[in-house]
């Protein structure tokens, strides 16, 4: 017997596709437009759960349970807003200070007990100062952004203190890391510390590839906005 394959399965599978595509081309360091200094962007692909009678966490996105009309009842800011699934869910705010959040999602599935919505987010985090090391604090808001680097000899990493100092006949030299400084071709290279002092950063890297005067790296930024 034919498997029935519901629209909204249809749509969750589509949605997923269209987003790893968005997520995982864009580069999250050079945005279209300048920033102010001292400033970092991420965009990352998000999906969220909110259980019922609990509000999303650094936001003011809450979920109701159904209505009685069978519509999921999310409540933004305090408002009535049913959805069904595919319906879209935005917003945007500062969920702690210096940290400017905007989030694009859509309802994937919602019942009695929660709502996953699933989409995009993007973080713009000011007046950033680098502290290397440590460990992450009690997490608020949680998220994982594609990224791609082209590094200049002598360029820094963004968000660390880790520079690009060359090619040696050991590999790729870095500065500012702690222990053997040399990568070679698709070594890793992670580094964690902070960008806020309530944003944790762990970076998650690769090395694609390497010449003396420039270095292309590949991986995951992990950003943790902590509760003030």
């Amino acid at each position: 017997m034919p498997q029935l394959i519901l629209p909204h399965r249809i749509f969750f599978t589509l949605f997923l596709v269209a987003l790893v595509s968005v997520g995982c081309s864009g580069n999250p360091f050079a945005p279209s437009t300048p920033l102010p200094p001292n400033t970092l962007t991420y965009d990352a692909p998000v999906s969220l759960t909110i259980k019922t009678d609990t509000v999303l966490p650094g936001t003011s996105i809450a979920y109701g349970g159904k209505t009685a009309a069978g519509a999921g009842k999310v409540l933004i800011a305090g408002l009535v807003a049913p959805k069904q699934i595919g319906d879209s869910v935005d917003w945007q705010g500062a969920p702690i200070p210096d940290v400017n959040v905007k989030l694009s999602l859509r309802v994937a599935a919602f019942s009695d007990t929660s709502i996953t919505l699933i989409g995009t987010s993007h973080i713009e985090i000011n007046n950033v100062t680098i502290q290397p090391g440590g460990a992450p604090g009690t997490p608020l808001m949680d998220f994982s952004a594609p990224v791609s680097l082209s590094l200049n000899k002598n360029d820094s990493i963004p968000g660390s203190n880790v520079l690009y100092a060359g090619s040696t006949a050991d590999g790729a030299q870095f500065l500012g890391i702690s222990g053997y400084p040399y990568r070679k071709a698709l070594d890793s290279l992670q580094y964690v510390g902070r960008i806020n002092p309530h944003v944790f950063l762990k970076l998650d890297l690769r090395v694609l590839s390497y010449s003396d005067s420039s270095a292309v790296l590949g991986g995951t930024a992990n950003i943790t906005l902590e509760s003030p």
